[in-house]
């Protein structure tokens, strides 16, 4: 018996300030890496055993009506299941090189993700890799010559025009992308350290490495590589031909070694149809309608012209609520791979003095704002809950104080805040039933200024401002006046990442939420606490810091990896440049009169699994 498992659209970069965060919004939805695909593997003694689908090569052709495409049906259904789905917004390309290659829209990873498939996917539910095109995993082995890889294809699996998938499609693409220069996803798919991708015979490829690979270089680098169609590609080009030349080529027609291919590219609409090549699941057709604004695609699917839409912040309250009592319209709430933090400016006082960062780490009342707030649950590391393959609730519990010491920790660190020269004519007290406000601050003889908790008034995320009024009470009991400050998001990201004329950041306290990528390799420690990075908006400076990154970077063993995790998340909290504060979820509809799920879609919903194609299926009669 086996299950399905799919392929998100899980990202591999955290691409900061600022034009990447003003399209993307404050969840930073990143190129769909792992392209979306399904397989179901076997529970043999060999974990990573393929168990191979029945051929779905015997089809018939049903005829559609006049405003949609031929389509083949699975020889199990008589009339094709369709699945329609909508769109905010128009992908701006039917070019998987372009896509994979330049700076893509979530919109274009809906749609072109499941297009292709790789050596390797990511199992949502263990969130690890599993084979998708190989027969089985192999780790890299060292011969005469250097580092290598050897992976046996399946040997079952066809392009949509029917031709096989062999490996001088894997040479192909490497070369392609070595001889064009080819940048974007590209290139982290096929960093510096693979040197050479060679087809030994019809169904096996070898991968050479200048050095034995870091985990992100395989198998999560070139292990994830999209496959494209050598006989469909070569010859293409003339001689000379650069990148912008492959990106302004059509890719209609190009065959699709993903479970979709698509047949149809108009500007508000767009059909894909099942690749009968690909030995996993999808519907027989799949039609994407854009809609412009979330009242037109809410209406839409109140009227049963989609049966769900894909969108990377799903629901707020608000469009929740006008839905979720809609008749055959069903409400799903889904983890997602992100938290939400509050960001010190550390180049300013008193957010430099770590002994204030700790004072506010004990006053606010992070599980009591989780429970009542947020309605999720709270965040204790930067590394969110949802991380199965990585998150340890033990060690995660053992980076914090219990709650029968933390009064005792408070009058430690206010003890250490008087020794830095704060002063009070009555000091803050915390007790069993809360803390006792302290009076007259002063700072080495002077009253501080008031202080800010910056956030965005993101309508859907409606807990950030009200977490930010909660946290300015929490602290103003250390006798701070403190403002919370609410605005739209490009100002946040304006004072938060940008830098005055003298070099300073331009905020007290933040309020900020990332999506973090590639749940199966976590990428985006260096990113946030890496000295210098652009990601990094809190001054957080550290050379140990900065060490424990290069090792994890370069971390060759998922055990090694998992240990340097929790050194770094260790620090964070000695630390902190941040305060994780919730966990974050995405609530998303659908018809379920119309379609329905073999299981929960996982990490990221619907639309982290790029519309849950191996997932969804035509409902049970009623």
């Amino acid at each position: 018996m086996g299950w399905s498992i799919c392929r998100s659209i899980v990202g591999r970069s955290f691409i900061l300030p600022n034009r990447a965060v003003r399209t993307f919004g404050a969840s930073v939805i990143v190129f769909a890496l792992a392209t979306f695909a399904f397989i179901q593997v076997g529970r043999g003694d060999d974990a990573t055993a393929v168990e191979i689908v029945p051929d779905k090569s015997t089809t018939s052709t049903t005829s559609l009506p006049e405003d949609s495409v031929a389509v083949t049906v699975s020889n199990e259904r008589d009339t094709p299941f369709v699945y329609k789905v909508g769109l905010l917004g128009a992908p701006t390309t039917d070019n998987f090189w372009s896509y994979f290659g330049s700076s893509p829209t979530v919109w274009d990873a809906y749609v072109l993700a499941p297009t292709k498939a790789s050596l390797y996917q990511l199992d949502p539910t263990a969130q690890s890799l599993v084979p998708d095109l190989a027969s089985s995993s192999r780790g890299p082995t060292w011969d005469q010559v250097g580092w290598r890889v050897v992976v046996t294809l399946r040997g079952d699996s066809r392009w949509s025009d029917g031709e096989p998938i062999t490996a001088d499609d894997f040479e192909f693409t490497y070369d392609m992308v070595r001889s064009m220069k080819l940048g974007g996803q590209w290139a982290k798919v096929f960093p510096e350290e693979v040197v050479d991708v060679t087809a030994l015979d019809r169904y096996r490829i070898e991968v050479r490495f200048s050095s034995l690979p870091s985990l992100d270089v395989w198998p999560h680098g070139v292990g994830t590589a999209p496959v494209m169609a050598a006989h469909f590609w070569e010859g293409k080009l003339d001689d000379g031909a650069g990148s912008a030349t492959l990106y302004g080529l059509s890719g209609l027609d190009d065959p699709a070694s993903g479970p979709l291919s698509i047949v149809d590219f108009q500007p508000g609409r767009i059909v894909g149809q099942m690749n009968p090549g690909y030995w996993g699941d999808a519907p027989d057709l799949v039609e994407y309608h854009v809609y412009e604004g979330m009242g037109a695609l809410s209406d839409a699917l109140v009227a049963g012209r989609v049966h769900t839409f894909l969108s990377p912040r799903g629901l707020d309250d608000g469009e929740r609520a006008a839905l979720e009592n809609v008749e055959d319209v069903g409400v799903v709430t889904s983890p997602v791979f992100g938290v939400r933090y509050l960001s010190f400016n550390l180049d300013r006082a008193p957010m430099s003095d770590l002994e204030f960062r700790r004072a506010v780490d004990l006053v606010v009342d992070r599980s009591r704002l989780a429970d009542e707030v947020a309605g999720v649950p709270e965040a204790r590391t930067l590394l969110p809950a949802s991380s199965t393959a990585w998150y340890d609730p033990a060690r995660a519990a053992s980076l914090h104080d219990p709650v029968e010491d933390r009064a005792a920790a408070f009058e430690d660190v206010i003890d250490d805040l008087e020794g830095l020269g704060y002063t009070w004519t009555s000091r803050p007290v915390m007790t069993t039933d809360g803390v006792e406000p302290g009076e007259g601050l002063l700072i080495n003889g002077a009253a501080p200024a008031a202080l800010t908790v910056l956030t965005s008034g993101d309508s859907y995320d409606p807990a950030r401002k009200l977490y930010a009024e909660e946290i300015a009470k929490a602290v103003a009991m250390l006798g701070f006046e403190v403002i919370p400050v609410s605005t739209d998001f490009d100002t946040v990201i304006d004072l938060a990442f940008e830098e005055d004329d003298a070099g300073n950041l331009r905020y007290d306290m933040a309020i900020l939420g990332w999506s973090l990528g590639n749940p199966g390799l976590p990428s985006f420690y260096g990113e946030l606490l890496g000295s210098g990075s652009a990601a990094n908006n809190t001054g957080y400076q550290s050379q140990e810091m900065d060490d424990l990154l290069a090792r994890y970077e370069t971390a060759r063993s998922p055990e090694q990896a998992l240990d340097l995790i929790w050194q770094i998340e260790a620090l964070v909290m000695r630390d902190l440049p941040y305060l994780p504060l919730y966990s974050s979820q995405i609530v998303e509809v659908y018809r379920t009169d119309a379609i329905s799920f073999t299981s929960a879609p996982g990490l990221g919903g619907i639309q982290g699994s790029v519309g849950a194609l191996g997932l969804v299926t035509e409902p049970p009669p009623r």
